[in-house]
């Protein structure tokens, strides 16, 4: 039987053929994007992530003690794995903690953070699980789709960012977060989470765009 979140993928995939194709997503598989573009992309992602723990420690406020737990793993990944992984590609990057931590977020960066947040805030756990799922599983599914890119990738620095969403790791955080959905949903409320889900995708597809287009307050 077809669990929730393959369905909601399933009734996405206009959107997240568009996230897989997307030129900011081909240019860095193939090594190919400006180092500008990426360096825009890592600051911004890093304040995003910061929104993303944010919204997990709010849903394990929320939650039962067992959902309460994954969640709180979840966002010390955030915290520690990713966060440091982050750490060592700013250094990289010439960028200072300090300095990208002063960044105003884009506007594209900053709904999105808010979206999360306000679900997590006003809606259930699991409404907050299918918000954030988009953003793990594009990773994970761009990762896998675009392998033979990132072999052929002279870039050092894009192929070892890139490699970090194709871990066994990575892999089993998705699988975890997949089951987790499947296993809560009780066939009720489809449309709603269907709804949630899509305007997830599609701002992961912003957040690209955004990042190739180096987009900026208009004022």
């Amino acid at each position: 039987m077809e669990g929730l979140s393959e369905r909601l993928r399933r009734e996405a995939d206009n959107i997240w053929r568009r996230i897989i194709e997307h030129p900011f997503v081909l240019e860095l598989y193939r090594g190919s994007l400006p180092l500008e573009k990426f360096r825009y992309y890592v600051i911004q992602d890093y304040n995003y992530l910061i929104g993303m723990m944010r919204a997990y420690s709010i849903l394990a406020s929320k939650a039962d003690y067992e959902l309460a737990r994954v969640a709180l793993e979840i966002a010390y990944l955030d915290a520690t794995t990713e966060m440091e992984n982050y750490r060592r590609l700013l250094e990289r990057l010439g960028l200072r903690l300090g300095e990208v931590m002063r960044v105003e977020p884009s506007p594209t960066n900053m709904a999105y953070m808010n979206y999360l947040l306000a679900t997590a805030l006003f809606g259930e756990p699991m409404e907050c699980l299918v918000a954030t799922l988009p953003c793990f599983w594009s990773y994970l599914e761009i990762g896998e789709r675009h392998r033979d890119l990132l072999r052929g990738n002279p870039n050092e620095l894009y192929r070892s960012w890139a490699e970090v969403y194709i871990t066994e790791e990575y892999k089993g955080l998705v699988r975890r977060l997949r089951e987790i959905i499947d296993g809560l949903w009780e066939g009720e409320d489809y449309d709603r989470y269907r709804r949630i889900f899509n305007i997830s995708s599609r701002y992961e597809w912003m957040f690209w765009e955004m990042a190739y287009k180096l987009e900026s307050w208009p004022i």
